[in-house]
């Protein structure tokens, strides 16, 4: 399996050992008040060698805000992103649509299109490096908000499946119309439904063990923010059986 684990850019330094003893991937997100120090990039570059991905910036980013401030700085932050990407020999950048909390599927599908016609030069710019660039969904409605966007840019831009998001933030808790979008990487982490916890895997209420295992060949992203080795038994567990996967879940939720 292609297991990662997510921690920013701020952290790198803390988590490779940890990653190292693991045999984990990386998936980093790049503080944008850390994008302009090289040598963190070129340490992470020199230190670590295996398997890494990124996660864009996206703290009160949207390519479509109605400030125009907003929407250049959002292009150069998902831009230079990118490039730190490459530097880092990323294979794949994650990024969000933007969308604000609370908007309907109306309002969610009226962005679509302008937003797949702003995102050309960052699909662009990621093609030319070479690296895999991922929508992800954040605060969406419904899948059918980012089916528009991935469709005009297809082959070239893939679907990211975070089912706490789906749960916590959407109006489409469910993960079956989500996992029609085909995701080819997923944030995994866990939650109790209300807060965006990221809590390890069988200690909250999204069931993977229901749907996830058809999707272990996919790269998986643990965003947990405790120690992931609970995690990393429930995807043994999954992948041995659902008999040890249930096992194991009613011990994290005890």
């Amino acid at each position: 399996m292609d297991v990662r684990l997510a921690f920013p850019l701020s952290r790198a330094e803390e988590a490779l050992p940890r990653l190292q003893a693991l045999g984990l991937g990386a998936e980093v997100y790049l503080d944008p008040a850390l994008l302009e120090e090289d040598a963190l990039f070129q340490s992470l570059r020199r230190r670590f060698s295996g398997k890494l991905s990124v996660h864009l910036p996206f703290w009160n980013l949207d390519l479509l805000s109605p400030d125009p401030e907003v929407r250049g700085l959002t292009l150069r932050r998902l831009l230079f992103g990118l490039d730190r990407a490459a530097e880092l020999g990323a294979d794949r950048a994650v990024f969000h649509s933007g969308i604000p909390h609370g908007r309907t599927l109306e309002e969610a599908l009226e962005r679509a299109l302008p937003l797949a016609e702003a995102l050309g030069l960052v699909v662009r710019r990621a093609r030319t490096l070479g690296v895999r660039l991922l929508l992800e969904n954040s605060h969406e409605p419904h899948p059918e908000a980012l089916r528009p966007v991935l469709e005009a840019h297809a082959g070239e831009l893939g679907f990211c499946f975070d089912a706490a998001h789906a749960r916590v933030f959407s109006r489409t808790p469910d993960p079956g119309p989500w996992l029609a979008l085909a995701p080819e990487h997923l944030h995994l982490n866990d939650t109790d439904g209300v807060y965006d916890r990221h809590w390890n895997l069988g200690r909250g209420v999204l069931g993977h063990g229901a749907w996830l295992r058809p999707y272990l060949d996919r790269t998986m992203v643990l965003e947990v923010r405790e120690d992931p080795e609970a995690s990393l038994r429930y995807l043994s567990a999954l992948e041995e059986g659902e008999g040890d996967v249930n096992r194991l879940t009613d011990t994290l939720q005890r």
